[in-house]
């Protein structure tokens, strides 16, 4: 589903070159949550931002659902990130003054298309948030949120679920909570997961761990 090959990512601050990545090989498949881990400024982020198409290597390949996406042009990098990937943030990252239903709602109107509200009431069953449909983020939980969060991300069907610290401001109950409910909806529904994680306790969940230090990509072994 998700392939990197020879991928380096180079920045320049004055007169300083920033290897963030160093020819970083990577598969991710269909069926499979894969968890990063490193410490910070290892190159975390910069590795889920360029597997998002939110940045651009400056060499190698990326290949998302059979597209190359290093070669994309802007317009079409919007389309695969409309369509095919769903963003899990550390702060939840929803509209304050919309209610749960509307923050469900919202990717369909900004697309201009039908709401599917049997399917919508079908995703907040599964992730146990009907009760909370009318409810705006400052009346909900920590938890909660996440909940909605990895709702909103999953409303459109994407193929892939790129989660960037998904439990960083949850307490132990709730993290494990959120990443069970990422384990299984990336094996129930198919899905390719890619968490970026610092909390250790969660990657017993994760099919494969991967860690990036200095801007090197190595496989853990079990």
């Amino acid at each position: 589903m998700i392939t990197l090959r020879k991928v380096r990512k180079t920045f320049t601050q004055g007169r300083e070159q920033i290897h963030a990545l160093k020819d970083t090989d990577f598969t991710a498949n269909r069926g499979e949550l894969v968890a990063i881990i490193g410490p910070s400024g290892s190159g975390k982020s910069t590795f889920l931002t360029i597997v998002g198409g939110l940045q651009t290597p400056t060499s190698g390949e990326v290949t998302v659902d059979g597209i190359r996406i290093d070669e994309a042009s802007p317009k079409e990098l919007s389309r695969i990130r409309f369509e095919k990937l769903g963003f899990i943030l550390q702060a939840s990252a929803l509209v304050p003054f919309l209610t749960v239903e509307e923050q469900l709602q919202l990717h369909f109107k900004v697309a201009r298309q039908t709401i599917d509200r049997g399917k919508h009431r079908a995703l907040l069953d599964e992730l146990g948030l009907l009760d909370l449909t009318k409810k705006y983020p400052a009346d909900l939980s920590g938890g909660e949120r996440q909940r909605v969060a990895i709702a909103t991300a999953l409303v459109h069907d994407p193929d892939v679920i790129l989660a960037d610290e998904p439990t960083a401001s949850l307490d132990t109950d709730r993290a494990f909570e959120i990443v069970t409910i990422l384990r299984d909806l990336t094996h129930e529904k198919n899905k390719t997961t890619i968490m970026v994680t610092h909390d250790q306790r969660l990657l017993d969940y994760c099919d494969r761990v991967y860690e990036i230090r200095d801007g090197v990509l190595a496989e853990q072994r079990p």
